[in-house]
């Protein structure tokens, strides 16, 4: 959508700023992620081959193995892609507080973690297929549907601190309001109203209500401060209405139908390449199960992330619209948009293609259109 008359301008200089900026990571992401499924592929032939080796120890060892094998090679790959998008883009732009060092740093723990959880996610799936070899398919993705559950649960409680420091808003008079508006809006908070120390690595702002029941607690990065309560309590509204309308349940169902579609067309996979390669190199239970689900999650996951992003750009419209109804003050929330918008160097007016293909938010331009008649009205 083009920028209206009545909308706020930005300048060109900006649109230019964030357009080049946007487009280029986008671009290395494109360029990244190629390139990491190239080498799935090509550690998928080196599984089937009559001579590959195979890890040793239980199915639980080899899945671990295997799924470390593959992390270490697409981070391997990937990093070059990784510095120069997250780590020099977001330098040259003014958007980063963090030293390479901590970035670096920021990049192993996330590493460990991944190992950590995923690896032990692929222990129990060949131990799974190995126990199932016939209805493994439908088992693993009840199992991979409930770890996802029980990580939404813990992330903000355990894993978020790994990464940033968190401790309970300051601002007596802000919090007292963001209460409120929980009250106004029947949201269950059981974990109070957090800050985090997001300009400790950058200078971009964000607000959250995260976790599922006794984790559910509102997180506001200590960059977003500098926003006026007006504004803040819309942006508030907004993810709230995400809980409300339990959008996060919804997309997790849909996820989760995905999932187990993969987990079956993995299975009829293996069975097609028993019939021209070593069949006892893909019986359930071997190391090329989890490279065959992870090629068949690629490809069946860039073809439904179309699907699913017009929904979440749907559910944003919803959240604006809720936004606009709860929020105190009216005028809040595109103020918010803007400042939103300026700070993270976000192109309020990306290509229709990019926006279709992957964001899962509607532009700013659009957001703006639908928003203001509201707040006018």
């Amino acid at each position: 959508m083009r920028n209206p008359d009545d909308l706020p301008i930005f300048e060109d200089d900006f649109l230019r700023r964030a357009r080049a900026f946007q487009m280029r990571r986008l671009y290395v992401g494109l360029a990244s992620s190629g390139l990491e499924f190239g080498v799935v592929i090509a550690l998928l032939f080196w599984y089937l081959g009559v001579e590959a080796a195979k890890p040793v120890g239980g199915a639980f060892v080899s899945g671990f193995a295997t799924f470390s094998l593959i992390v270490f090679l697409k981070t391997l790959v990937s990093l070059p892609f990784d510095y120069y998008g997250g780590y020099v883009l977001a330098h040259r732009e003014n958007l980063s507080n963090q030293s390479l060092a901590g970035w670096l740093w920021d990049r192993c723990k996330g590493l460990a973690l991944l190992l950590l959880l995923g690896g032990s996610a692929g222990g129990v799936f060949l131990m799974i297929m190995a126990a199932w070899p016939v209805h493994w398919w439908w088992i693993a993705a009840l199992a991979s549907v409930l770890l996802v559950v029980f990580i939404s649960l813990i992330a903000p409680v355990l894993l978020a601190p790994i990464f940033f420091r968190f401790k309970p808003l300051a601002d007596e008079e802000l919090r007292e309001r963001l209460l409120a508006l929980l009250e106004r809006t029947k949201a269950s908070v059981y974990g109070g109203v957090w800050e985090m120390d997001m300009s400790s690595k950058s200078k971009t702002a964000n607000a959250a209500l995260v976790g599922w029941g006794p984790s559910r607690r509102v997180v506001l990065s200590d960059t977003l401060l500098d926003f006026t309560p007006d504004e803040i309590e819309a942006i508030l509204a907004h993810e709230i209405a995400h809980h409300v309308g339990r959008h996060i349940p919804a997309l997790i169902a849909m996820k989760s139908v995905m999932l187990a579609f993969a987990m079956y067309l993995s299975r009829h996979s293996l069975e097609w390449l028993g019939e021209w390669t070593n069949p006892a190199l893909v019986q359930p239970g071997e190391p090329a199960g989890i490279v065959v689900l992870w090629v068949v999650l690629s490809i069946l996951g860039a073809v439904m992330s179309p699907v699913f992003l017009v929904i979440s750009r749907a559910f944003e419209h919803r959240c604006d619209r809720y936004s606009t109804e709860y929020a105190e003050v009216r005028g809040g929330l595109s103020s918010a948009l803007v400042k939103l918008c300026r700070q993270n160097l976000t192109d309020p007016d990306p290509p229709g293609w990019v926006v279709a293909l992957f964001h899962s938010h509607p532009s700013v331009y659009d957001r703006l259109a639908r928003i203001e008649p509201r707040e006018k009205a």
